[in-house]
């Protein structure tokens, strides 16, 4: 036997001492033509199965592979070598495959393709590798280290419904992002609008204000100087002794400075009237007379 074998050894059928435990790797002896050995494997082997069909509760189709990685514990050989399978000789991976396959199918009947291939994907692989791993170590009583699924797909027709439904979503996404991108724009120019109105009536109410301020100003300035003016008179009235006083002393100093010129316009209100001397009223006549 090689260094990784176990065996027991049969008789004309029957197995020779099976409470003692298997025989362990080394040098052993057989009756010619009436022994046999049957031996096992005990190092770690893995088992890839081949592609497997399973259909979820909603009857959509599910292609799943399993590979499993397990051992034989020596005090398992005699069960695998002939409890299990045929006698004799050993089919464990044909039985590790058939219940590996069924126990994958109970699991996968049980569940929706959108919960297998949605957010319950890794919660029902890791449903599958458990329930594998404690099947075949109650049936078969070997130590399963791990057990992967390389290969998990779904039907033509659900991913063309999956990339149907994507792109829809996609597009859904990409409208509500156009009506955001919209509406910020719509509100930039609210804002934008708003702060120019407020501008342009910060600069009126500014102007405004220079303009009344500038009116008051000069109203105030009119103010002073008529005050000034009302003040300078009553100084002159009261110097003159009363207002006929100051009359008097402004009509002695218009007397002074006449020269004997009349003015030739009268103002009168709005209309300006041409004054006539009484020479020229004269020699008007003179000429009428003439004619």
């Amino acid at each position: 036997m090689r260094q990784n074998e176990v065996a027991y050894v049969a008789r004309f059928g029957q197995v020779l001492n099976p409470q003692a435990g298997p025989l362990k790797p080394g040098l052993h002896f057989k009756a010619p033509f009436a022994d046999e050995a049957d031996m096992i494997s005990i190092s770690t082997d893995t088992v890839k199965m081949p592609v497997m069909r399973a259909f979820t509760r909603d009857t959509q189709e599910v292609t799943l592979q399993l590979s499993v990685t397990y051992n034989v514990p020596p005090a398992s050989a005699y069960h695998l070598l002939y409890e299990v399978g045929r006698a004799g000789n050993l089919d464990i991976t044909h039985n590790l495959e058939a219940v590996a396959s069924d126990r994958m199918r109970s699991i996968v009947s049980r569940r929706d393709v959108t919960e297998i291939a949605g957010e319950g994907r890794e919660r029902i692989v890791d449903e599958i590798k458990a329930v594998i791993a404690t099947e075949l170590k109650r049936l078969f009583r070997v130590e399963v280290q791990d057990v992967q699924i390389p290969v998990l797909d779904f039907s033509n027709q659900y991913k063309e419904a999956v990339n149907r439904a994507t792109l829809a979503r996609a597009q859904r996404v990409q409208a509500e992002q156009d009506r955001e991108r919209a509406k910020v724009e719509a509100e930039t120019v609210v804002v934008k609008a708003k702060g120019e109105a407020d501008s342009q009536l910060a600069r009126a109410e500014g102007a405004a204000r220079a303009q009344l301020a500038q009116a008051k100003a000069e109203a105030e300035a009119t103010r002073l100087r008529g005050e000034a003016e009302a003040a300078a008179m009553r100084v002159k009235i009261e110097a003159a002794g009363s207002v006929d006083g100051y009359t008097r002393q402004l009509q002695a100093q218009a007397a002074l400075n006449w020269k004997g010129s009349v003015p030739q316009i009268i103002a009168g209100g709005n209309t300006q009237l041409p004054m006539i001397l009484p020479m020229q009223l004269g020699e008007r006549a003179a000429e009428k007379t003439g004619q």
